[in-house]
């Protein structure tokens, strides 16, 4: 049996990918040893089965020691720049150093990391990774699944359902994040407004948080590991996303459109600003237009649509009139 660790998989959209692993490894679809890489305890998921090895990432004995016996490793884990990298690196080397044969850092995002500050430490990951995969023959791979569809999901009222129960979710909010911290990126659902990039025209891949674990854990029975394993949850332009909210809410969204320019200054004025807007550029550029790979390497995963997601979190939902409010879609 295939040994798989997971690293930053007790909090956030690491959790969710460890929930789901567990899930489908107990329905018997490819089981694997799952083994859990936390600096506490874990007595939750020691009593589920899943190995817990603590560790500390400045300890690079005990970490190669946790991975000695290791097939492949997986980080999820998050944070700000300094800690993305001083992890990721700490976690790469102990995997070398282990024998390790595949190695996955914390991407889940665009096609690149160029541009976006906030990412500066998962660019310098990302090199590192290939420098080690030229000199040991160790298959790193950077899975990328342009934004979380989960952003949509920010102030639903609506209740868990039995998914968010099985995981302890107290609101349908919090299960629909599935990690993600409440974030209306763009477009504000419960508030009714649009702060575009450009026109609003651009494609872009959006993937659910749950769908992106699926696709991961059916990625770890691939012969072989590319550099690049993307994934599509939906392909949806923002005015195409406006249009769906506007049918389900049954109301008019509230739209302004961005210049590449006046992104570019509101970066330069307001730091609280820089991550969204470096990222609006971005999708300016079709930065979230990754790759289909598991999409065609598993045609049968149906993962979740644009529309049955708003149609789930906002469908006869009792809503106001449309409000620019206080901005608080920035971090």
């Amino acid at each position: 049996m295939v040994t798989v660790a997971l690293a930053g998989a007790t909090t956030g959209f690491g959790l969710t990918m460890l929930r789901v692993f567990h899930h489908l490894n107990s329905e018997g679809i490819k089981p694997y040893k799952l083994v859990l890489l936390s600096r506490s305890a874990q007595p939750e998921w020691s009593a589920k089965g899943i190995d817990v090895r603590p560790i500390d990432y400045a300890n690079h004995s005990q970490l190669t020691t946790a991975l000695g016996d290791v097939h492949t490793v997986l980080s999820v884990i998050g944070g700000d720049a300094e800690a993305i990298r001083n992890s990721q690196l700490a976690l790469l080397a102990a995997a070398k150093e282990a024998g390790v044969k595949r190695f996955a850092p914390s991407e889940y995002a665009g096609t690149s990391n160029e541009g976006i500050d906030l990412y500066a430490g998962k660019a310098e990951v990302w090199s590192a990774c290939q420098a080690v995969a030229s000199k040991t023959g160790m298959e790193v791979t950077s899975f990328q699944c342009g934004l979380f569809m989960s952003i949509f999901a920010t102030g639903t009222p609506k209740p868990p359902t039995p998914i968010g129960l099985r995981e302890g979710a107290k609101t349908g909010e919090e299960e629909a994040l599935a990690g993600l911290r409440p974030w209306s990126f763009v477009l504000n659902m419960k508030a009714g407004t649009a702060d575009l990039p450009g026109h609003g025209t651009a494609p872009i891949v959006l993937t659910d948080m749950r769908d992106i674990a699926t696709f991961v854990y059916h990625a770890l029975s691939l012969p072989i590991w590319p550099e690049v394993l993307g994934m599509r949850g939906d392909v949806k332009s923002f005015r195409e996303m406006i249009a769906i909210a506007e049918r389900v809410q049954s109301r008019k969204i509230l739209v302004q459109e961005n210049t590449v320019a006046k992104m570019r200054a509101q970066a330069e004025e307001d730091p609280g600003k820089v991550f969204y807007n470096q990222v609006r550029i971005a999708l300016t550029e079709k930065w979230a237009m990754v790759p289909d790979t598991l999409n065609q390497g598993f045609p049968e995963l149906k993962p979740t649509t644009c529309e049955e997601f708003v149609e789930k979190w906002w469908r006869g939902v009792e809503i106001g009139e449309p409000s620019w409010g206080e901005d608080k879609s920035f971090m």
